[in-house]
């Protein structure tokens, strides 16, 4: 076989791209990426935090709670195929929790 023939089974699945984060509060977000078009389908996707898995998703999104407040997370995710290629991690989103709101001070 040349050196130059590519075999369809070998391709990747592109790195998952438009990571955003929304509904952020002191100690949950919602994490959203852009579904990734790949010829043998994609069976789920892969998200980390602060480079460690936290689970698999069917879909393109996840709601994260019990997270620390004010703290920075770095998250990717990565693309896996029905035929169990997995696509290289995408480029890191880095969300910071907010700060809890103080209740009103005690009167002196």
């Amino acid at each position: 076989m040349p050196l130059h023939s590519v075999s369809r089974k070998w391709l990747l699945p592109n790195a998952p791209s438009g990571l955003a984060a929304s509904n952020i509060t002191d100690t949950g977000l919602t994490l959203s990426w852009d579904a990734v078009s790949y010829s043998e389908g994609i069976k789920e996707y892969e998200i980390y935090r602060n480079g460690n898995s936290i689970g698999v998703r069917k879909g393109t999104s996840l709601a994260e709670s019990g997270l620390d407040v004010e703290t920075t997370y770095d998250y990717q995710v990565k693309a896996i195929g029905v035929n169990g290629l997995e696509s290289p991690l995408s480029g890191v989103l880095s969300v910071t929790t907010e700060a809890t709101e103080n209740p009103d001070p005690p009167e002196e």
